[in-house]
């Protein structure tokens, strides 16, 4: 039968509508001191972070632990959305994620990287969707989340690589029976946004209740939002001065427009840069104001993505007799999550026919071939036969790029527990394999080369271009190449002129698979020496096992999409990796003293595990941590870690692929230094003298090719994580606690040099020594003839190191108010530090309370979630208020129209009403206040705003309803 979880009906720290760090600071318990009690009796249990079984067992590192009422109270049915807020997470890939993104959901704890947070579910590790080893969490069963598990700081000793930031522990679910169904349904105060899910929970015993099966289903539904649906997103921003020198926002976009620009040497009065009219005649581009020629490209852009998403899960467990259990666990997800960008902007140096093109105007003809035009002139009529020149278009004839993701998950878990006859003694061996697999659909790509070929015209032996009966040309090469249709003469010089034969001609459908198998085999045994050695605390717990992991990922692109042969999205080359790796481990619990004056508890864990790698041999972790509980008011805990992170496959295997970062050419017109010196080394590397500090070599939008890749000669990541906390209980009803952290990774895997921006800025900085006419920094920036950048060069390498320091803070308290049960559950983050150095000798960057280019999230010094719960008979209350400080932009050289964001504060309220002992109602309000997100200018992520951080969507209402029976 369903019992209704009412704050009236329990005021413990997990309790109902509690969010808090549970194990963090819960009340110590102390051991029984009646004899005549039996220990073995006593129901023994096993927290995150320790694979040890006890009594009461408190945790020496911080646990929060989220429960199952705060995902109903929330209507949290995609679980990052709830991650997110917890102070300990930057927020990673969610809802809001349109390219990159890939359809998928992460957690990221304390910013260290999606890379460095274990996922794991029931103890156990899920199994990655990427080839970086990130775990899509929309895999997991949301409907059998019993409580997520959160333990900051290195836990490596325990669970292996990739626990270096921490670990989060999906708890589903056990020993389920009735029928529970549940339905929500959620939208904005505008109407749009919607989110409808549904899911069904079935469970009983059998065979006596010797054994359990639970099958649960869910479905969920997301619409899709348009960034034009919104006033922050609707028109692509960028950051202006007006001749007073005050700062603001002005429409920008993309210099790759509709109509088609050149940006080269051209008559004074178009300033370097021209734009076609529709009948072919050029005029100058207008780079400014409200009504500039940049096109917005920020309309067709998802605001968020639409999503199909279905779960299901069996799970059961069977007792064999009164010392073995056997257990199970299949599950199946798949989710399809498009993408959707505007039309794709072609960038293209292109030889196109200029002479007597009837698509080109005459005048503009002769501009061009003043301009840029070729040596040839067969009829020496003073123009060109063709024209060379780097072409900005935006094909809206081939329509916008699509990305369909199909994501596919299905593991299986098998294994068999127990313990030793009639001792303390248990054991657990378990069997596990799972695989995700990804087929993706690009849409709205151009082929490079078909697009070059539609550009020149059959000509006679004259020199004039051919003409059909009705004045049309046909293409100087007519064939198929490659394509479906056969050459169709393409009109680019004027916006909507691609006949639809052009578009048809020049449209690639490209596609690729993914697929990241894991098998998992783990055994382990653990107990305490209750039978036969006792220290004065206690017995010693034990625990000691094995686990062989084997892994493997393949990409697997069609041709075009793997030789980089197209425009619209990236390229990507196939990537191919595996790896095996059999670890060793051991931990044991001392309780050293227990009972005496200012020492009801003093005690140890400790922790080693050996793991031996087929990529980086063998690398091994240790834990160290203890706890001194004065008395029932205050415990003191600390806790060391020797944590390690192995490289990935696609850290080790990916080929080079490219992409296209924030990054502005210091030698573009764009430039801030404009000096002498500056002068000096953009020649030094490749700028003609004539393009220096010119629109020839302005970055794309701002953005630049980068090429990046894999080093299968990487070693492990070491990271040293400590925490240092104090735990409070002065009265009954209140908890506090209070824990330093300090993690410090060594060897880090970057890219070299830390990404593009900063290896440009680095290169041509003359007062920068590790910069500078042939130094490594300008080795790898590659320059065209005319003196543009190509693309910069960035691989991985263990060069880099990252630091982490600062405070949470816990605080939990219960009261009775006006007749009902009052709980107040604080959790906070101070981050005094969050630097890194991506290689030794260069500048640490500090990204506290900062965002931007460099940084990327924001990541506010302070940062809370506070709820405040009322609870009386048959309703609970609730009132979220989370907090988000305020952060300066990471760039001080640059000046932007937004460089602090101010502090927000989001209220959420929520409610719960019990109908019987059978339903349940449950609503609310998210953004209580509707407070509108910060816009950004050349500083933003996505949307003018950094959307996984601030509510783009605003006021938001939903509601649920549960049966159980």
């Amino acid at each position: 039968m369903f019992k209704k979880s009412k704050i009236a009906t329990s005021v413990k720290l997990a309790g109902a509508l509690s969010f808090a760090a549970a194990a963090s600071i819960s009340a110590p318990v102390f051991a029984q001191e009646d004899a005549q009690i039996d220990e073995k009796s006593v129901e023994k249990v096993q927290v995150v972070g320790s694979r040890i079984r006890k009594v009461d067992f408190v945790s020496n590192a911080p646990v929060a632990t989220v429960g199952i009422e705060q995902f109903e109270l929330t209507n949290s049915v995609n679980t990052e959305a709830l991650l997110n807020t917890l102070p300990q997470t930057i927020p990673g890939l969610d809802r809001s994620s349109n390219n990159p993104g890939g359809g998928i959901a992460t957690v990221d704890l304390r910013g260290l990287g999606t890379n460095r947070t274990l996922v794991l579910i029931d103890g156990i590790r899920a199994v990655p969707s990427t080839s970086g080893g990130t775990v899509d969490i929309n895999t997991i069963p949301a409907a059998l989340i019993e409580n997520v598990e959160v333990l900051t700081g290195g836990a490596s000793a325990v669970y292996g690589s990739d626990a270096v930031a921490g670990v989060v522990n999906f708890a589903l679910k056990k020993n389920f029976e009735g029928v529970d169904f549940n339905t929500s349904f959620e939208t904005t105060e505008e109407g749009d946004a919607e989110i409808w899910n549904g899911s069904l929970t079935l469970g009983g015993n059998f065979a006596d209740d010797r054994g359990n099966v639970v099958v649960s289903m869910q479905y969920t539904e997301r619409s899709a939002l348009f960034a034009d649906s919104r006033a922050i997103s609707s028109v692509a921003l960028d950051d202006a001065t007006d001749e007073n020198g005050n700062l603001f926002l002005e429409p920008f976009g993309s210099s790759g427009v509709p109509a088609t620009s050149i940006f080269t040497t051209l008559p004074d009065n178009f300033g370097g840069a021209a734009i076609f009219n529709q009948d072919g005649s050029i005029r100058p581009f207008v780079r400014s104001g409200q009504e500039n020629d940049f096109y917005n490209f920020a309309p067709v852009n998802y605001l968020q993505l639409p999503q199909q998403r279905h779960n299901i899960t069996a799970m059961g467990h069977f007792e064999v007799s009164d010392t073995a259990e056997l257990y199970m666990r299949g599950s199946f997800a798949n989710s399809d999550v498009p993408q959707q960008l505007a039309a794709t902007p072609i960038f293209q140096t292109s030889t196109f026919t200029l002479d007597g093109n009837p698509f080109i105007d005459p005048s503009a003809q002769q501009i061009l071939s003043d301009a840029v035009g070729g040596d040839v002139d067969t009829d020496g009529d003073g123009i060109a036969d063709t024209g060379r020149a780097f072409l900005r278009r935006r094909l809206l004839e081939v329509g916008p790029r699509i990305v369909e993701d199909d994501n596919t998950m299905f593991s299986m878990l098998g294994g068999l527990r127990g313990s030793f006859g009639d001792s303390a003694w248990t054991y657990d061996a378990y069997f596990q394999t799972g695989r995700v697999n990804q087929n993706s659909i690009q849409l709205g790509n151009v082929n490079r080369g078909r697009f070059d070929q539609a550009l020149l015209l059959a000509t006679d032996e004259n020199g004039d271009v051919i003409l059909d009966a009705n004045g049309n040309p046909s293409c100087a090469d007519p064939g198929a190449n490659g394509s479906l249709v056969g050459c169709a003469p393409m009109n680019l010089f004027g916006e909507g002129n691609i006949s639809d034969q052009a578009a048809d001609f020049l449209r690639t459908r490209v596609n690729s698979t993914s697929e990241y198998e894991q098998k998992l085999y783990g055994f382990n045994i653990s107990g305490d020496t209750m039978d036969f050695f006792e220290l004065p605390g206690g017995p010693v717990g034990l625990a000691f096992g094995f686990e062989r992991r084997e892994e493997s990922f393949s990409f697997d692109p069609s041709q075009d999409l793997a030789a980089g042969t197209i425009a619209g999205f990236n390229g990507s080359a196939p990537v191919s990796g595996e790896f095996d790796v059999n670890e060793y481990f051991i931990e044991a619990y001392v309780p050293l003293v227990e009972g005496l004056e200012f020492a009801e508890l003093i005690d140890l864990e400790l922790a080693y595990r050996y793991a031996d790698w087929s990529t980086v041999g063998g690398v091994d972790a240790f834990k160290v941590a203890g706890s001194w509980t004065v008395n029932d008011v205050v415990r003191v805990r600390s806790s060391f870690n020797r944590a390690v992170r192995a490289p990935n496959i696609g850290e080790l295997f990916s080929p080079q692929n490219e992409g296209f970062p924030p990054a502005e050419d210091p030698c573009s017109s764009q430039a801030t230094n404009q000096s002498a010196a500056v002068s000096a080394i953009c020649t030094a590397t490749g700028v003609p003298a004539d393009a220096l500090f010119t629109p020839t070599l302005d970055a794309v939008s701002g953005q630049t090719r980068q090429v990046s890749g894999g080093n299968p000669n990487l070693q492990e990541e070491s990271a040293d994580t400590m925490s240092l906390g104090l735990v409070l209980t002065p009265m009954d009803d209140l908890n506090v606690s209070i824990d330093y952290f300090d993690i410090e990774i060594e060897d880090a895997v970057f890219g070299f040099g830390g990404g593009t921006n900063n290896v440009l800025q680095t290169c041509y900085d003359p007062e920068n020594e590790l910069g500078g006419i042939g130094s490594a920094f300008c080795d790898v920036v590659n320059r065209r003839p005319d003196g543009s950048i190509d693309f910069v060069e960035i691989l991985s390498q263990n060069v880099g190191s990252i630091k982490l320091t600062g405070f949470d803070v816990v605080a939990d308290y219960a009261a009775e108010v006006a007749g009902g049960n009052m709980r107040v559950n604080y959790l906070a983050t101070y981050t005094t530090e969050s630097s890194f150095q991506s290689f030794a000798g260069s500048e640490v960057v500090d990204c506290a309370g900062t965002f931007g280019n460099t940084c990327g999230e924001p990541t506010p010094e302070y940062v809370h979630r506070m709820t405040v719960s009322w609870g009386m008979d048959d309703f609970d209350a609730q009132l979220l208020w989370r907090f988000i400080g305020a952060t300066e932009d990471d760039d001080a050289d640059e000046v932007y129209f937004q460089e602090d964001t101010g502090s927000f504060s989001y209220f959420d309220l929520s409610g719960t009403y019990h109908l019987g002992e059978n339903y349940r109602l449950n609503a609310g309000i998210r953004n209580l206040f509707d407070r509108e997100a910060p816009r950004f200018g050349g500083n933003a992520e996505q949307s003018n705003t950094y959307p996984a951080t601030y509510d783009v969507f605003g006021r938001t209402y939903f509601v649920g309803i549960t049966a159980s029976f």
